[in-house]
């Protein structure tokens, strides 16, 4: 850094066009920009920053990577300079994301809408995020980022975060661990997580928001003065002697976990008494209207409803969900009376049982006597000696 700049080796290297000539190529630049760039103007960091991207595939990652390693923590680096490296490969933008330095909130957030989940989950490690950077992380729905990030005190959380937040631990314990123990989660999120949340994390809710216990059901209480009963469960079916897998709500929840939507199928067809093909079609719906009957009719808790619904579009979109999508759902799920729903789901199985006779009679096979009449069958030849 104390080197003087030379232009008679700028010169020299840009003619130069090897991956070791435009590497130094690159190391001059970088340099230049990194002593100078306090004096540069606006118009002139931007235009030595787009020359630094423009010949960043064409040199060699470590020589970057010595870059990086360099000005990673330093306080003299300006923000367009060392953008240049956080937007880099992992392993080179890893120092510069992790270290303390003048990257702008913005940039931040840039990269993390750009460049995904690896590049985030180093920013996640930076100190003291501000609340956008937090909020750009949370969007993206990764567990293992959001962990890191409740664990953190000083990470300030929004009220969107935590509901992305709260999206995410519906099927992750120790998440919602984490974010029952929030100083900003709000009594609503809170009273929501009390229908889903693991038993011991609804304690802690209680303990801290001091809800109303209300027994709702034999098998889970649920808290808080605006939330209402919840229907009693059914008793669940007797297992086969034959060592068939026990038909419950925990046994369909078990298969979406394990990544089984065709065992989930057919353990809803056999609840439901509905056709295989006809519960496909249904599961390719995205609103989960279809679900939400299903589940109504078979007599479902609106827990049991929200990690199906979840883990149904997250096997067949192979994505996060938004909080809109679920909060959709539950609402048409709320809206559903149980009977409204076992009245649809019967004519759904009236209108297939027509359809698989149709089906039957038009592929049916032509037996003889309908071919030929008894009378008229041709009798057989004798053999021609």
């Amino acid at each position: 850094m104390s080197e003087g700049f030379d232009l008679k080796e700028l010169a020299q290297v840009a003619r130069d066009k090897s991956p070791e000539g435009r590497s130094r190529m690159f190391a001059l630049l970088a340099r230049l920009f990194w002593r100078r760039g306090a004096i540069m103007k606006p118009k002139e960091k931007i235009m030595l920053a787009e020359i630094l991207r423009l010949l960043r595939p064409r040199t060699l990652a470590e020589k970057r990577m010595e870059l990086a390693y360099e000005m990673a923590g330093s306080t003299l680096a300006e923000p367009e300079l060392l953008k240049v490296f956080a937007e880099d490969e992992i392993e080179i933008a890893s120092p510069v994301l992790f270290s303390g330095n003048r990257l702008e909130p913005s940039d931040l957030v840039s990269i993390i809408e750009s460049k995904g989940a690896a590049h985030a989950a180093t920013i996640a490690t930076r100190k003291g995020p501000t609340i956008a950077v937090v909020d750009a992380l949370a969007r993206l729905e990764d567990p293992e980022i959001l962990r890191r990030l409740l664990a953190d005190p000083e990470a300030p959380f929004s009220i969107p975060a935590l509901s992305s937040a709260a999206l995410v631990a519906m099927t992750d314990v120790p998440l919602q661990r984490l974010l029952a123990e929030r100083r900003e989660l709000p009594e609503s999120i809170a009273e929501d997580m009390m229908i889903w949340a693991d038993a011991d994390v609804c304690e802690t809710l209680n303990a801290r928001f001091l809800f109303d216990a209300m027994v709702a059901s034999a098998q889970q209480p649920v808290y808080g003065q605006k939330a209402e009963a919840l229907p009693e469960a059914p008793p669940p079916a007797p297992t086969e002697e034959n060592g068939e897998i026990e038909l419950t709500p925990a046994s369909m929840i078990s298969a979406l976990r394990a990544g089984n939507l065709a065992l989930f199928q057919a353990q809803v067809a056999h609840l439901a008494n509905l056709r295989m093909g006809l519960v496909r079609k249904l599961m390719n719906e995205n609103g989960g209207d279809s679900i939400a009957f299903i589940a109504r009719a078979i007599g479902l808790r609106r827990d049991e409803f929200a990690q199906i619904y979840l883990l149904v579009r997250r096997l067949r979109t192979k994505g996060g969900i938004g909080a809109a999508d679920l909060g959709q759902a539950l609402d048409f799920f709320d809206r559903t009376e149980a009977a409204q729903a076992s009245s649809i789901i019967a004519r759904w199985r009236r209108e297939s049982a027509r359809e698989a006779l149709t089906e039957s009679e038009d592929a049916g096979p032509v037996t003889t006597e309908e071919a030929v009449p008894a009378q008229d069958a041709p009798q057989p030849t004798e053999p021609i000696a």
